[in-house]
């Protein structure tokens, strides 16, 4: 047998014993992977002023989309768009009560890091932990209030992802964006100051594998 020959004999002795190793490992690398999203949202105080005056939002389902891009191993980088409509609420007015005043649009928008934990070595069920920076859009249009601003926010979660398949998967998690209202001062004269709120969300998806 000629060394060309055995050559061949030996690497392919070597090769072919890895090749379902090499196809395992394979089918578990990470893709780029998107989807919607839907959840509910709880909003915190925005504003207090006097007597106990307090305003936010009331708390509202949200609807949105989630593109995910491996990075490394199990790092990722992740972008996220949600959109809620609620009513602002005004809560303890002197004299009245509680008001609520309907048109309020709200837009969220993120990106950042998310850190997978594989259960196993089946890699089906990942759960994970995000932190990143976004900004919320604030809304409303009614006859007795219009008007629109736009918070910084810095954003962090935790939740969990289990493949169905190389391609499909479910997730859920609960993400929080904390903003602050300090800077708004137009009504300190009166007593109102803004304050730093948390609004967290309750979030379900799937995502599909490009």
């Amino acid at each position: 047998m000629s060394i060309t020959n055995r050559t061949i004999l030996l690497t392919t002795m070597l090769v072919l014993p890895g090749l379902p190793l090499a196809a395992q490992q394979s089918s578990s690398v990470q893709v780029v992977r998107i989807g919607p999203t839907a959840g509910y949202l709880t909003f915190g105080t925005y504003f207090t002023g006097p007597g106990g005056l307090r305003f936010s939002n009331d708390n509202a389902a949200a609807f949105g989309g989630e593109l995910e891009f491996p990075v490394w191993r199990d790092l990722s980088v992740v972008g996220n768009v949600l959109h809620a409509t609620s009513d602002w609420s005004f809560q303890e007015v002197p004299l009245i009560g509680s008001v609520t005043i309907g048109g309020a649009s709200l837009w969220f928008f993120d990106a950042g890091l998310r850190l997978h934990f594989p259960l196993g070595s089946s890699r089906t069920v990942l759960p994970f932990v995000e932190a990143g920076v976004g900004a919320i859009r604030y809304a409303v249009n009614n006859p007795l209030l219009e008007g629109q601003a736009t918070n910084f926010a810095l954003v962090g979660g935790l939740g969990v992802t289990t493949r169905i398949g190389e391609r499909l998967g479910l997730e859920a998690r609960v993400k929080d964006y904390y903003a602050s209202f300090r800077s708004v001062d137009e009504a300190a004269a009166l007593g109102v100051s803004g304050r730093r709120a948390h609004t967290v969300g309750f979030l379900v998806g799937v995502t599909l594998g490009l």
